[in-house]
């Protein structure tokens, strides 16, 4: 064997090989979220043992070649037999390789092989200028083994230090031997300079047969770029069947749109778009939609939401949501959510707020279109117009004392009805006393709220006050102790908690009288009682009622921690205590006469990594029987999915929910929800599906059927299709969306 060190002959292997690479690129056409472990499935590359390993800086040391024979004839370097040059993470290997110094020309002959890291180019010959950057491969193979991608062309051109011409070109991700799908075009040409790459006649073929054809296809190398999206399909009783076909327009790196045509057979077509921003201190996003004389519906469509959050300054935050929609049906037929289906309001809400260190402020103006316009003017929701906060921080004053502040001001709005202005103020003072076994915090705090009214009752004072003082003490310990369980170190705390309330009784029906002479409140309401209930001032949410209390919550916690302070398990019990009635109500209610609350329990464990529970009971112990209760159970562990649900509510509510992705053998995966209402004896969804996977494809196919509301007497069905090409792109419905928001969701 014979060695030689020549710097010409050196930048044979620094010559831009790479840019074949970024035919591989256009995999990113249509980026898909991929699995965990999308190559799991898949053989190890024959290419991936080529790799050298990592070694000395590509450009300032020469490439060491070996070889059976070296030879020079004038200005030309001749090497045959078993040529090798490495140099770093590349490695050239040939059965023969001419250089001439004075061009700066190479040809190598006879397997020519080329590995830079992970990438690897194959070819029986190459043709190489080295000061320009250009040269030939013919025909040619490559891999990307990282990436798992592989692929050949007739012929590779190099045209420059940014530019790369394929013919005869075609790849893919499946395993040597294997083409379940490919992609072939008679040309492809790269600029990596212009993030450009263009394919003419280009054809996405499946198990051997084509489903798409393009004669012309421009995508990006890196990032995005304008160009029309792979269309999606689909079926349902609502709309028929379905094709949607994306164009996308990349504004600039910081912007973009897509815009959407949804044709449906039954209902006509359904114009979409979607524009983003993500700027320096900001991000949103707008969605539109038109559908012109709906088909079934027999009038124009349409619907806009806004979305968007900044930062516009140190400590400044703003948001915007707004809603829109055309009418009521237009969430039951295009929305196929509960949660959005069954909405009466839509709302539009503007907030910017700024907090410092010891205060905060906030702004915000919030309104609400109504969908169900039977509902009268006077049921309909107040809009703020504007609402103005204030709060400080508590601050440590003369004797420990802690002093704290909360403001508001706020104009409520309506088209019929008492209107008016709202002041409330709330300053406090507390006492603490906190240590690593527990705490004692008493606090008085004076709540005063003035009104400005309009439009009420003329008997009644159009400037009404209410001033109250609220006492409260709060307390608890904390026990702890390590024990050992499943086989770990474990701590265990014990926390007893008690919380006193005080609130003096006033009248407060007669604050808001409407013309009419009905008492008003323009936001308070009572929540659901849950455990947080326990050690709140006011057990009414808004400030048009103070509630009057002299009551004690009592509650006891249970936590289990490991040795990081990871909590494993919470379990905690608790009740409210009443020593007088609570004659304070929202109108119409009656005073509330019971001695205690009702039974309020928690639990909430992760004690291994797989599963997790939570359930909340609300026990009525006076009628003997169950209030309230959620329960949900999940097992999560790689592609294996199961949750278990229940909700329930005395007066409204009783829903079994079981959602699940199972394997049943190693490339299959069943998926499935019911969800079912045990109280109505109706079934709201169901969901059946299944999902193959290989190395470089996925199917997924799902049955979906639905009511939009628990009173409709028939389900609304759908078919979703996916077909996933790994790397490349994915056609159809994106059913992993629906199996994330109805399966994997906690």
């Amino acid at each position: 064997m014979r060695e030689t060190n020549a710097k010409q002959v050196a930048s044979a292997a620094t010559t831009k090989y790479r840019y074949w690479l970024c035919f591989v690129v256009a995999a990113g056409v249509i980026p898909v979220q991929a699995a965990e472990t999308p190559w799991s499935y898949c053989a190890r590359s024959p290419a991936a043992d080529s790799a050298p390993a990592a070694g000395e800086d590509l450009q300032n040391n020469s490439m060491r070649f070996t070889a059976d024979m070296i030879s020079k004839e004038g200005v030309e370097y001749r090497l045959q037999g078993k040529v090798i040059g490495e140099r770093g993470v590349q490695r050239l290997e040939a059965q023969r390789l001419f250089y001439n110094e004075l061009t700066d020309q190479a040809r190598a002959e006879g397997d020519v092989r080329y590995t830079v890291g992970n990438r690897l180019l194959t070819g029986d010959s190459a043709s190489l200028q080295l000061d320009k950057d250009t040269g030939q491969f013919s025909p040619a193979r490559f891999w990307l083994t990282d990436k798992h991608i592989r692929g050949k062309a007739d012929s590779v051109a190099l045209l420059g230090q940014s530019v790369t011409e394929l013919q005869g070109a075609q790849f893919t991700t499946c395993d040597e031997g294997d083409s379940a799908w490919l992609l072939k075009a008679s040309s492809l040409r790269l600029d990596t300079i212009a993030n450009e790459g263009i394919a003419r006649h280009a054809r996405i073929e499946f198990m051997h047969v084509p489903i798409f054809y393009f004669p012309y296809m421009s995508f990006p190398l890196q990032g995005r770029k304008t160009g029309f999206l792979v269309p999606s399909f689909g079926e349902s009783n609502v709309a028929g069947s379905e094709l949607s076909v994306p164009w996308y327009w990349n504004i600039a790196p910081h912007r973009d749109a897509t815009l959407t045509p949804r044709f449906m057979t039954r209902r006509g077509v359904l114009l979409q778009g979607e524009f983003r921003y993500l700027n320096e201190h900001s991000r949103g996003q707008l969605d539109v939609a038109q559908l012109p004389n709906d088909g079934v519906f027999g009038a124009d469509r349409s619907a806009l939401t806004l979305r968007h959050t900044g930062e516009p300054g140190k400590g400044w935050r703003s948001r915007v949501d707004y809603r829109y929609a055309s009418d009521r049906d237009y969430l039951n037929d295009f929305g196929n959510q509960l949660a959005t289906s069954s909405l009466t309001h839509l709302e539009r809400r503007g907030e910017l707020n700024y907090q410092s260190e010891n205060w905060r402020a906030g702004l915000l103006v919030q309104g609400y279109q109504t969908l169900d316009k039977s509902l009268p003017a006077t049921s309909r929701p107040y809009q703020r117009l504007p609402q103005l906060q204030f709060s400080m921080s508590p601050w440590s004053g003369f004797a420990g004392l802690e002093w704290a502040l909360k403001a508001e001001a706020v104009q409520f709005d309506r088209a019929e009805g008492v209107v008016g202005t709202r002041w409330d103020v709330q300053p406090s003072v507390a006492w603490p006393h906190r240590g690593a076994a527990g705490f004692l915090l008493p606090k008085l705090s004076l709540r005063h709220t003035q009104y400005t009214l309009q439009n009420n009752d003329p008997l009644t004072d159009a400037k009404p006050a209410r001033s109250l003082p609220l006492f409260s003490i709060d307390s608890g310990l904390i026990f702890e102790r390590d024990l050992s369980a499943s086989g770990r170190a474990v701590r265990q705390t014990l926390e007893p908690r008690l919380f006193y309330l005080y609130v003096p009784k006033k009248e407060q029906a007669d604050l808001v009288v409407d013309e009419a002479g009905v008492s008003r409140v323009f936001d308070s309401s009572l929540p659901l009682f849950g455990f947080d209930r326990l050690f709140r001032e006011n057990r009414f949410n808004g400030a048009d009622r103070v509630g009057d209390a002299n009551q004690l919550s009592t509650a006891l916690t249970t936590r289990f921690l490991d040795a990081q302070g990871r909590e494993l398990l919470s379990a905690s019990l608790g009740r409210i205590f009443y020593f007088q009635d609570r004659e304070v109500t929202l109108p119409g209610a009656v005073p509330e006469t019971d001695t205690a609350s009702h039974w309020l329990a928690e639990l909430k464990s992760q004690w291994t990594a797989t599963t997790r529970v939570r359930s909340s009971l609300q026990w009525d112990s006076k009628a003997s029987e169950l209030a309230r209760a959620t329960a949900s159970w999940r097992y999560q562990n790689r592609k294996r999915v199961l949750r278990l649900g229940y909700r329930f509510d005395r007066e409204k509510l009783r829903q079994v929910d079981v959602a699940g992705i199972w394997p049943i053998s190693q490339r299959w995966r069943v998926v499935g929800r019911w969800l079912r209402s045990t109280r109505d004896h109706v079934t709201l969804e169901t969901l059946k599906g299944i999902e193959y996977e290989s190395c470089c494809w996925s199917m997924r196919v799902v049955q979906r059927s639905y009511r939009v509301n628990a009173a409709d007497e028939d389900l609304s069905d759908s078919i979703w299709f996916q077909l996933e090409l790994k790397g490349l792109t994915s056609l159809g419905r994106k059913v992993e969306s629906l199996l994330a928001r109805d399966i994997l969701s906690p």
